[in-house]
């Protein structure tokens, strides 16, 4: 290998999300640009995380569809069946098409790909030990570390047993399992209860909170809750695992709730508790200096660690564990890296999880809102009201915003069609700091589900038109 070849102005550790984004925005100014790799390229989020998660929830939607089209009037005969292997098979070709374009584009942008494992020697070197043995050492005038996450591993007994899986084994199940206790409220747990039970699984809940997905809002939450037990999901909160066994040729999962011991058994169980910064290899800047915080790299707005030219990105900061906020990061730090100022914000964050319907939000709760002060407004707008819902059947849930003292959007949650994609809307107002005022007189096309966002606000202004409200006082005329 040249030696040029092993200086690089920039070196990534980590190529997934954040990663690969930081190294092509600082080869796009003018950086040569080296990213080391332990396992594949895109990472998490494109390989066993956010992509073909989201490539099996369409299938599962899809399939879960055919079984209500005789509403419409089409009529399949007899009943709809699933092939897991192809649905997985669709799933890689998902995966296969959006890596190897990131490997492209990582080649286009001229960007010296390391496939192997890093160790940080310092910060200008890094220690690479290539697939096939071999060893490298790469000089870097500034470094950033972008390694990513790793499964939590909840250290009660019988989780390394048979028929326990965690996230990246459902994605590869050529077989829909018959029962599933999934452990875990969160994101990807209530993602993976949804997907299976669309699939034909009966599936279980069990999570150690009050409530699933305990960070949203708190009526989004208990829209979730009902929504899942009317479907036919057992959902149990409020119960701590202590245990994984074997009974009755089946798993079983034994929690402590407000009445005592509960037991929950299933084919196979789910655990699906949440992610850990993955901080293997950078042990030597640990000793370093580099500060930490609960095992998470701590990094400014401007993603820059303590120690000088070394700067930090993605999971391994844990700021959010969203792979959006993981690619800014990574724009951030490499036009930093580049003698840029760029500075992160975190005020205006969309958060999407993609359950059956949808859930989106962004900035303040309701609750949180409240808990600052002042003057609060929330509207809210059921589906059911609005014209594309009802004709395209998607009627669950509303869309709910919340107003401060001068009709600034405080924040705003979606529980319902393409939530996923509508709360750009509310981001990007929020963004503009764009007031009630300002969303109101913005014409919204008929018939959309974007109608629901403006007639949202109506109703915070106490004006809605497509439902009725009660006149109260000081609503605006």
């Amino acid at each position: 290998m040249a030696n040029e070849e092993r200086e690089f102005d920039i070196l990534v550790i980590g190529a997934g999300i954040g990663g690969y984004i930081a190294a092509i925005r600082a080869a796009q100014l003018g950086a040569h640009v080296g990213i080391i790799e332990k396992q594949y390229i895109g990472g998490t989020c494109l390989n066993v995380g956010c992509i073909p998660s989201k490539a099996l929830l369409h299938v599962a939607q899809v399939y879960a569809g055919l079984k209500e089209v005789d509403k419409l009037g089409i009529h399949i005969e007899g009943q709809p069946s699933i092939d897991m292997g192809a649905a997985v098979a669709f799933k890689e070709k998902v995966v296969k098409q959006l890596t190897g374009g990131v490997a492209q584009l990582l080649k286009a942008n001229k960007v010296a790909v390391f496939d192997g494992v890093a160790e940080a020697l310092s910060p200008t070197r890094v220690k690479v030990t290539q697939k096939d043995g071999s060893v490298v050492e790469l000089a870097a005038g500034k470094l950033i570390l972008a390694t990513g996450s790793e499964t939590i591993m909840p250290p009660f007994p019988g989780i390394d047993g048979k028929n326990v899986i965690f996230s990246t084994e459902a994605l590869e199940m050529t077989k829909v399992p018959e029962s599933l206790v999934c452990i875990g409220g969160g994101v990807i747990a209530v993602e993976l209860a949804c997907m299976f039970h669309a699939l034909g699984s009966n599936v279980t809940i069990v999570e150690m909170l009050p409530s699933l997905i305990a960070n949203e809002d708190e009526e989004v939450c208990k829209a979730l809750t009902r929504s899942l037990t009317k479907r036919g999901i057992t959902v149990a909160t409020g119960a701590r695992v202590e245990s994984i066994s074997d009974a009755d040729g089946m798993k079983r999962v034994t929690a402590m709730t407000e009445s005592g011991p509960q037991t929950f058994d299933g084919e196979y169980v789910l655990v699906a508790v949440g992610r850990k910064a993955q901080t293997r290899g950078l042990e030597t800047l640990v000793s370093a200096g580099l500060a930490m915080d609960r095992g998470k790299v701590v990094a400014n707005e401007r993603m820059e660690t303590n120690l000088p030219g070394v700067y930090a990105i993605g999971d391994v900061v844990g700021r959010t564990w969203l792979a959006h906020v993981a690619e800014t990061e990574g724009e951030v730090a490499a036009e930093n890296a580049m003698g840029h100022d760029a500075k992160m914000d975190y005020t205006v964050v969309p958060r999407v999880i993609y359950t059956f319907p949808e859930i989106a939000a962004v900035g303040l709760t309701e609750q949180q809102a409240r808990e600052r002060g002042g003057a609060v407004r929330v509207g809210k707008f059921p589906w059911v009201a609005n014209g594309k819902a009802l004709a395209t059947t998607e009627t669950e849930g509303f869309t709910k915003v919340i107003l401060g003292e001068y009709g600034e959007i405080l924040g705003a949650a979606i529980f319902g069609p393409d939530a996923t994609n509508l709360i750009t809307e509310f981001s990007l107002a929020m963004r503009a700091e764009l007031t009630s005022d300002e969303a109101l007189v913005t014409i919204h096309p008929h018939p959309t589900y974007s109608e629901a966002l403006r007639e949202a606000i109506l109703a915070a202004e106490g004006r809605a038109l497509h439902i009725y409200q009660r006149p109260a006082a000081g609503a605006r005329a």
